[in-house]
């Protein structure tokens, strides 16, 4: 049966479009906006979240044709003009489901809505909707045709191309632009057991198994009602993507210790470490957003993990040298690109600049240098990233090993690949290891050179 587009539907798709742009991942804010206008669940919900990925792995090829057909720079444009202009190129020019009836409706009622807020400039959505029907957008140079074929911007292709060659680049877009990755849970063994939980998730009616790479790690298909589990309520399970989830394996965590988690929230990694301690570490948790924090210590709360964390608000290249040469273990996980999780965050490919990228680099240095003071000599550093970019896995160890002469790598062997780049050192694919991207090294400080 065909949809029928009423006012409703049109006032969620906005109401997603606008609020996505400030709240990350743009899923959490589709769920909550599609179950307050009763879509979540429906045929809407399925049509809707098919558009919307869509509209967000293209983006910057979006705003490009938005740009040559308007003459107006869509970044300058209020969010609900800019993205209902996305979603109207996204309808005339890569919609495949053959419905122009839908297409239409859905312009249609964009327009009508956004023209009781911006007058007049809401034209701009059936103008830039019709002028795309009436002389079709096709690649004008070859890195545009790039763009478009691998929906990833041109800086990225050409950093992927260098590393993975461009036979295995196909297969990572193609993992991280048709395929959903497969989710997962960290099996809280302080309140749980593996088999509990693969029973709790099948009876909930999803594929589920334990992980082969990750120890009490589990992986589910299928749709799962995160209100209705009940071993999420009770902190039996928390959220994580499995190589994630092997960032505290890969550390370790043991009672009396003294363990820093730099960049904490919201918690994941932070509660895993009080886990594996038998919650008998002192995990100092640091995050700078207070909101954030507020997270973490709900899951810690929830976990039973919060007798073990001390949770410190404040800047991680500020605060950590508090601790100079005491830490016995230092987590840094710090803020990235998020190349890693492009299926998940489909937008953050489209806001890469190589600006940008050197402003996260200096960022991670600065706090590989806290967390190297923070060690006690012979402590051990876990440096993750979820980034499949050199520049912020790779290039940031041997910068620090260059400047710093008391730190050595501890070599990985697994769970996940050599990096090719530098050995002893690992890197988890989204097309190799159906997860997100993640770069690891473990380093210790070297107990009696001076730095």
């Amino acid at each position: 049966m065909a949809l029928r587009i009423a006012k409703r539907h049109v006032k969620a798709l906005v109401e997603v479009l606008e609020e996505s742009e400030r709240v990350k991942p743009f899923q959490v804010v589709k769920r909550r906006v599609f179950s307050k206008y009763g879509i979540l669940g429906t045929s809407y919900d399925r049509v809707f979240t098919a558009l919307l990925y869509k509209m967000y792995r293209l983006q910057g090829i979006l705003d490009r044709i938005a740009r040559e057909r308007l003459g107006v720079e869509p970044r300058r444009l209020p969010a609900g003009l800019r993205q209902g202009a996305r979603l109207a190129v996204v309808l005339a020019a890569f919609d495949e489901t053959g419905d122009e009836e839908l297409a239409r409706a859905i312009v249609d009622g964009l327009s009508r809505l956004l023209r009781q807020r911006f007058g007049d400039r809401a034209g701009m959505i059936g103008k830039l909707y019709r002028s795309l029907l009436r002389e079709p957008w096709s690649p004008r140079s070859r890195v545009e045709e790039l763009e478009l074929r691998y929906l990833l911007p041109g800086l990225l292709i050409e950093r992927l191309q260098r590393l993975l060659g461009s036979e295995e680049l196909e297969r990572f877009a193609e993992a991280v632009n048709t395929r959903r990755p497969t989710l997962g849970f960290r099996v809280n063994r302080l309140k749980s057991s593996v088999d509990r939980v693969l029973r709790s998730l099948r009876e909930a009616g999803v594929e589920a198994w334990a992980s082969s790479r990750v120890p009490y790690h589990v992986r589910y298909r299928g749709q799962l009602d995160y209100r209705r589990f009940e071993p999420l309520a009770k902190g039996e399970v928390v959220p994580q993507d499995e190589a994630s989830a092997a960032a505290g394996w890969l550390l370790g965590a043991e009672p009396g210790e003294l363990i820093v988690d730099m960049c904490a929230a919201p918690g994941g990694k932070a509660t895993h470490l009080a886990e594996l301690s038998g919650n008998m570490a002192r995990i100092i948790a640091v995050e700078v957003f207070t909101d954030r924090m507020d997270r973490l210590v709900e899951l810690a709360k929830r976990t039973g993990t919060i007798a073990s964390i001390e949770p410190v608000v404040g800047d991680a290249t500020r605060v950590t040298y508090l601790l100079r040469g005491h830490a016995d273990r230092v987590l840094l996980d710090p803020p990235c690109t998020s190349t890693g999780a492009l299926a998940k965050h489909p937008e953050a490919r489209w806001r890469l600049t190589e600006e940008g990228i050197q402003r996260q680099v200096e960022r991670q240095r600065a706090m590989l240098l806290q967390a190297v003071e923070a060690l006690r000599p012979g402590g051990l550093l876990l440096y993750t990233v979820c980034s499949v970019l050199p520049d912020e896995g790779e290039h940031n160890i041997i910068w620090l090993l260059e400047r710093r002469r008391d730190v050595e790598l501890v070599p990985l062997d697994g769970p996940y690949d050599p990096s090719p780049l530098l050995p002893g050192t690992m890197r988890a694919w989204p097309h190799r290891h159906d997860t997100a991207g993640f770069f690891y090294a473990l380093l210790r400080k070297r107990p009696s050179i001076g730095a």
